[in-house]
């Protein structure tokens, strides 16, 4: 199942948005390493507070949230054009009110093997729900900077990203920007909706 957390919903979503920092705190903090962790168990930056629409996937026999991912307009503070500006072009690139960053997006890898279709399935839906909510409105492409597994494990069942850039991170993990265009999204995973349903999306009423 999935949910739509935009601003003015936060408050009706406070749990689900807890487990989802603390997801984020297993995934960023502890296993990537590219963000230091705090002295709780959540994963939270100066972008939380910002205007931005959470997408969250919800495990339907424990209501646990089993993955999800923030999108950002790129109109207005990203990610990419502070943290990541160096894997852009010039520093102004990728800023429409069209295009929209997706961040931390992340799923539950805690799972045990017998669950290991939820992930995939939770992959599914949540990418899928990025593309109805930009069909929904007016966002044509969603760009990310991702593990570079990711892209290529991604264009194994979607559409493959337009690559921007890619370099090796601190760590030695290889990590690209890439971007997608929602109705190619749509298009290529029209054919998993017969089993992940089809989740209305949340329409936004103004960007801030």
């Amino acid at each position: 199942m999935i949910i739509y957390i935009t601003p003015e919903r936060r408050h009706r979503h406070t749990e689900q948005l807890r487990q989802y920092f603390a997801l984020r705190k297993r995934v960023f903090c502890d296993r990537l390493g590219w963000v230091e962790p705090r002295h709780d168990r959540y994963e939270t930056d100066r972008f939380d507070p910002c205007f931005n629409v959470y997408i969250l996937c919800i495990d339907p026999d424990t209501q646990q949230v089993c993955g999800g991912v923030r999108l950002m307009p790129t109109t207005g503070p990203t990610l990419l054009h502070s943290v990541w500006a160096d894997m852009l072009p010039e520093g102004n690139a990728m800023r429409s009110p069209g295009i929209w960053e997706a961040t931390r997006f992340c799923i539950d890898e805690t799972m045990s093997s017998r669950r290991a279709s939820l992930a995939n399935r939770a992959t599914l839906e949540l990418s899928i729900a990025v593309a109805d909510f930009g069909n929904a409105n007016g966002i044509s492409h969603v760009v990310a900077v991702c593990e570079r597994y990711f892209f290529d494990m991604a264009a194994v069942y979607g559409p493959p990203a337009q690559m921007i850039s890619s370099k090796l991170d601190e760590n030695g993990l290889e990590i690209g920007c890439g971007v997608w265009s929602t109705d190619a999204i749509r298009d290529k995973l029209t054919w998993s909706r017969s089993f992940i349903g089809n989740d209305e999306p949340a329409i936004i009423r103004k960007v801030a």
